[in-house]
């Protein structure tokens, strides 16, 4: 009886972080939005970069606790500290999925039936969502190959580390990139860029002078840091109720981590996705929820970063050993997605199939890893 209060308990603290997270989204973004204002970057860089590392707050905040010793405290000294260790890289994983399939196909969805979208018409995005999804191709590929041996070192998770900070600084630079390598105007990217320009934030006006556009910046960027900082204090508490919900149950930290936890990460994700979606925002859309994986994935071997030596990544659920095929569907399903972009090939009706198999992914591994 105990374990079931305590496993019904860890479900209150995650939804309680729901509840808040899903209060910090909405001016999250509005101060993001008018901080890329002031930098006089698109709605869709901003997307990819303020907005997507607002919205990775809880997975990066999750990373940095496994590499502290916050994971061995005696509450949850039950769990192996090897299987705690890798759980911020276990939850940037599945919150990856969950972003590509579980989010980003239910916007989608919502779009058909608001009527904003044709299920038959394809897909086109900008040139910085593509470029996005080029650097999650390459971080999620890297990160398969790099714990196909069940660890990563010290030395790979610089290499995904470095991928995030070069793919932030290629997003302020885009326009440049378009403009060496593109002479021609692409009309379609033009026409979803002038889409992707929020409402309220395109009423905002940049100041005039140098010294109110130095204050207006300060103020924008400590809001910005408070909300995240409001992000690291529930994750925390999410992250231990996890842990409490391993112990007590019958599943291991991995699957309470696919099934629970990873949603609770991704939701400020779900949660501006939506918002972008009933806006009809869809390069600012999928730009957000790209970028977001790629800033995850490059805190992934943070713990190893942290400590100086290799961290493990395992589960401990009876068939832990199909961890790395879980692992493995990631940079598959990116691949398949760059190519039927850049083709012009995916339509929106794809959505459906895709939060169908979503759903199996997460309940399958819940029960076996």
């Amino acid at each position: 009886m105990k374990e079931i209060i305590l496993f019904i308990y860890g479900l209150f603290v995650l939804a309680a972080s729901c509840y808040v997270i899903f209060i910090l989204s909405g001016p999250l973004k509005k101060v993001g939005g008018r901080i890329g204002k002031l930098l006089h970057l698109p709605e869709d860089v901003i997307a990819s970069t303020f907005q997507a590392f607002a919205t990775s707050g809880p997975e990066i905040v999750m990373a940095i606790l496994a590499a502290t010793p916050f994971i061995t405290y005696e509450t949850w000294k039950a769990l192996e500290l090897g299987e705690k260790a890798g759980s911020g890289t276990l939850n940037i994983v599945f919150s990856a999925m969950s972003n590509l399939l579980g989010i980003g196909a239910v916007a989608i969805i919502i779009m058909i039936k608001k009527g904003m979208v044709n299920k038959h018409e394809i897909i086109k995005v900008t040139s910085s969502v593509k470029i996005s999804l080029i650097f999650y191709v390459l971080s999620s590929t890297l990160l398969f190959i790099f714990v196909m041996n069940k660890e990563l070192d010290v030395i790979e998770s610089w290499i995904l580390m470095i991928i995030g900070i070069v793919y932030v600084f290629s997003q302020f630079f885009i326009p440049c990139i378009i403009k060496k390598f593109n002479n021609k105007t692409d009309i379609n990217s033009e026409k979803n860029r002038e889409e992707d320009i929020g409402a309220e934030n395109s009423k905002y006006i940049v100041p005039p002078t140098a010294g109110a556009w130095v204050k207006d910046f300060s103020y924008n960027s400590f809001i910005y840091s408070f909300l995240i900082f409001g992000l690291i204090i529930f994750v925390r508490e999410a992250m231990g109720a996890s842990f409490r919900m391993a112990i007590v149950s019958i599943f291991s930290l991995g699957g309470v981590i696919i099934m629970f936890t990873s949603y609770i990460s991704s939701f400020p994700e779900f949660m501006l996705t939506y918002r972008y979606a009933i806006a009809n925002k869809k390069s600012a859309l999928l730009g957000m929820l790209f970028g977001s994986n790629v800033i995850d994935l490059a805190f992934s071997g943070f713990r190893a970063i942290w400590i100086g030596s290799p961290m493990q990544i395992y589960s401990t659920g009876p068939y832990g050993n199909l961890l790395i095929f879980y692992i493995l569907v990631i940079p598959v399903i990116a691949i398949l997605a760059l190519i039927g972009l850049c083709m012009r090939k995916i339509k929106f009706k794809i959505a459906y199939p895709l939060v169908i198999f979503y759903v199996l992914y997460i309940i399958s591994g819940f029960i076996l890893i």
